[in-house]
């Protein structure tokens, strides 16, 4: 992004005269949310009534004119949020940044998102359509009425907005299910790793999930040896960090003080500044029914929330659901398949770029799906004599019924039609709690998840040949078939990303869970601390102890100088990610020094790519190291992998006249922490601080590019917690930004469902995308600190509303 920053340099300057000569023209860029606006494209008056948080109630005597108040209100907050992603899901970034980002521009053309959503919009029944048609009368009621400024990104970047769309919408859902999917990255990742190890090599560095059995790595080298696989890694977006997912539970009455269900919710995504979540609550005056909750800017349903009768909260189940395939190319320019030669689809994409030429791309898609290797023109001209690439992704078909099933969601009334919403539901599959008043909770995970043939030993792994059958899906997993449960014996349903099945399921979902320290933590707090409140969920949602530093720490120290005071000052420390901690920094800088010095010998100028911390490898490597370690019986322990597996990265092949063993590395990665340390912090150890260097950065598009105002648009602060923490923050690996957060719970939501006035909600900016609002960020400070505010829908207009607007339909006279 370096052109970028050089293109707004001329910029600053503009924003230094509009502060003195245009600030009242950018205040006016606020909406107008008291009074009356007469629009065209409503059928019947509506109310929007704005709380002290600026959150709005929007109610209305009909589902259509709801949806056009929402498409009106989200424009008021989030107009440039909205812009901003339904260029990037078209990509058509480069009209208005320029040369920079054409990258991100051939990676979406590629994808070809805006045909599909098409596609997917013209699957839609009647009256999905009729709400997104709706939704988008909203949203362009407000651009074709608006007679103020428009937010200081339009004027900043002299971008007009142009009219919302139906398809705009489904190009979004697309957009969610890109960021809830990442199993082709970890896929090239295994396959860019066979130009340097052995199979078995590349499995003790991706085991099988803890306690699993799999077949071992089909060894493809061969193939992959004539893949640029380099420059395709680097040309798409990077690999999800750890603790990006979410955390949700239900627990049963038997287990709360009131005796009816308590449910708990917590997406961690990344944290953008505005947040990516927009607070509200759609109160239908003719049925009486409320829906409060959260829902995405450019969408008009609730996504996770509660009505009168349920609540609901999703996490991820992180499934397989993506496939990268190696296509064999032929001297006539096609490609084989199973059945012989076929020709490429071709479709040709213009790329319009800001002060620049148009760029025209051939995308190129094979029965399986687009061809990704032509996304880096590097790799694309390195792969043209052999090779290309290709993926498969459940979210790429011509059908996407997901608006359809967040429709019925906000309708269901009972754990039946509960699961029968999760049927339209064809984004990556996720984990779906659920609780009603009637005192019942359940769980399903529904999606279209790829079926598989048994003799498939790649599944899903490493990148497949295209030409062989073998590795073709076989259509998806039975919506009937999905995991499920109601009422569940022991009452309590926690999901953290990790395993959600047993090993007799007769299906295959994926390998590459999440590690399971924060579920189990979880569940074990869950069972410990009953009969459980709201206050004691609230808790549990703010926990920063982490059981991977739990797991971790024994074997650690055990090389260590025990009567060292840092080193017993370890000793003595229970996990937590305190930010006015030492104990945190000292370990995740060790963690950081020892996976080097155990892994860059052999990796070389790859270990860049693969500094993600691999808590299992380090645990193993020192387990393995102790000449007769101990039993490990802790509910948190994660059992070791295999022995040689790991020992045989200890010794420093770069080293000839010594033998190195994983005890001397961390001796000597302690003491490189504590150097490191001392010259960044000072000689007093006890004065480090984990909140110095851990600090939550909430970025913006695209103004986190320019150093000159990025402070204006980006909120920030010290934070709790770290990646395998309940309370997950995220903890950057990368030498440039480390211990940086960028990640963490979008939204926090907690239901009592003996009296839902009760529940809880927070997100982690404010409603206003407009940083001259004052709900820009004012639930940030609740959200730093685990509080929540309250969303009534006992009263039809809040007692706490601030501002009432009504939206009355224009007369055929106006």
């Amino acid at each position: 992004m370096r052109g970028l920053k050089i293109f707004f340099i001329f910029l600053i300057g503009f924003i230094v005269i509009g502060a003195a000569i245009g600030y009242g023209w950018l205040r006016s860029s606020l909406p107008q949310v008291s009074g009356e606006i007469t629009l065209d494209g409503i059928t019947n008056a509506v109310t929007v009534a704005r709380d002290n948080h600026g959150i709005p109630h929007i109610i209305g005597n009909d589902d259509f004119d709801i949806a056009f108040a929402t498409g009106f209100v989200h424009a008021q907050d989030r107009l440039w949020q909205m812009e901003s992603n339904r260029r990037i899901g078209h990509g058509r970034l480069a009209e208005i940044l320029g040369e920079p980002v054409i990258g991100f521009d051939r990676y979406f053309r590629t994808l070809g998102f805006t045909g599909r959503a098409q596609s997917a919009y013209d699957n839609l029944n009647v009256e999905s359509k009729k709400m997104l048609q709706a939704y988008a009368a909203g949203v362009n009621a407000f651009i074709e009425n608006n007679k103020s400024a428009l937010p200081p990104e339009f004027l900043i970047l002299g971008v007009t907005p142009e009219p919302w769309k139906p398809v705009d919408t489904m190009v979004w859902q697309k957009m969610m299910w890109l960021d809830l999917s990442g199993n082709m990255r970890h896929e090239l990742a295994r396959a860019e790793l066979f130009s340097k190890f052995t199979p078995e090599q590349i499995r003790s560095l991706y085991p099988p999930y803890n306690g699993d059995e799999e077949t071992p790595f089909p060894n493809l080298r061969e193939i992959y040896s004539d893949l640029n696989l380099t420059d395709v890694v680097a040309a798409l977006p990077p690999t999800k960090p750890e603790g990006y997912g979410s955390n949700n539970w239900v627990i049963s009455g038997e287990h709360t003080k009131s005796g009816k269900p308590l449910l708990a919710n917590d997406p961690h995504l990344g944290l953008t500044t505005p947040s990516i979540w927009y607070l509200a609550r759609l109160h239908n005056t003719t049925t009486g029914r409320n829906t409060v909750g959260v829902t995405f800017p450019g969408s008009p349903s609730i996504v996770l929330g509660r009505n009168d009768k349920i609540a609901w909260g999703f996490t991820n189940v992180l499934p397989d659901s993506q496939d990268v395939f190696v296509e064999k190319l032929l001297d006539n320019g096609q490609y084989l398949t199973p059945d012989g030669p076929a020709d490429f689809i071709i479709r040709k994409e213009i790329i319009k770029v800001k002060d620049g030429e148009d760029i025209t791309l051939d995308v190129r898609e094979t029965r399986h799906g687009p061809v990704i290797s032509d996304i880096a023109p590097r790799a694309s001209k390195f792969f043209g004599e052999k090779y290309v690439l290709a993926m498969q992704w459940t979210a790429l078909g011509d059908k996407d019924t997901g608006v359809t099933g967040l429709l019925k969601l906000g309708r269901a009334q009972n754990f039946e039609e509960f699961k029968a919403a999760g049927t339209y539901y064809y984004g990556p599959e996720q984990n779906m709690v659920y609780a009603d008043t009637d005192g019942n909770i359940g769980y399903y995970a529904p999606a279209l998840v790829p079926v598989r043939k048994p003799d498939n030993a790649i599944n899903g792994r490493l990148p497949s040949p295209g030409w062989d059958e073998k590795y073709d899906w076989q259509g998806y997993i039975p919506y009937d078939e999905l995991p499920t449960r109601e009422n569940p014996e022991g009452g309590i349903i926690a999901t953290a990303n990790e395993k959600i099945v047993d090993n007799d399921y007769p299906h295959f979902i994926n390998r590459d869970w999440a590690l399971p320290y924060r579920g189990n933590r979880i569940r074990a707090e869950l069972k410990a601390k009953a009969p459980h409140d709201l206050a004691s969920f609230a808790a549990l949602q703010d926990d920063y102890v982490s059981d991977m530093a739990r797991d971790v720490k024994p074997w650690f120290i055990h090389f260590l100088d025990q009567d060292d005071d840092r080193v017993k000052a370890l000793a003595g420390w229970d996990g937590a990610m305190g930010i006015d901690l030492v104990e945190p920094l000292i370990f995740h800088t060790w963690t950081n020094h020892y996976q080097e010095l155990l892994l860059k010998d052999e990796f070389g100028e790859m270990y860049d790519s693969f500094r993600r911390i691999n808590p299992r490898l380090i645990k193993s490597s020192l387990y393995w190291s102790i000449e007769t370690p101990s039993a490990d019986n802790a509910y948190y322990a994660l059992e070791p992998i295999d022995r040689d597996a790991a020992l045989a990265w200890c010794d420093n092949k770069n080293t000839t006249d010594t033998v190195e063993t994983c005890g001397m590395l961390a001796r000597q990665a302690f003491e490189d922490t504590i150097s490191d340390l001392t010259a960044k912090h000072g000689s007093d150890w006890k004065q480090w601080k984990w909140g110095n260097v851990h600090i939550l950065t909430q970025s913006h598009r695209p103004f986190s590019q320019v150093d000159g105002i990025k402070d204006y648009f980006e909120i920030k602060a010290p934070v709790n917690g770290s990646t395998n923490t309940i309370n997950v923050a995220g903890n950057s690996t990368n030498p440039n930004s480390l211990h940086v957060s960028g990640h963490g719970p979008s939204y926090r939501g907690l239901f009592d469902m003996n009296d839902l006035e009760k529940s809880l909600y927070i997100q982690p900016t404010g409603q206003s995308g407009n940083p001259f609002s004052h709900h820009y960020s004012d639930l940030f400070p609740y959200w730093l600190k685990t509080e929540f505010i309250e969303i009534k829908t006992s009263k039809t207009i809040p007692e706490n509303a601030e501002d009432i607007l009504t939206l009355t339909p224009k007369t055929s006279g106006e």
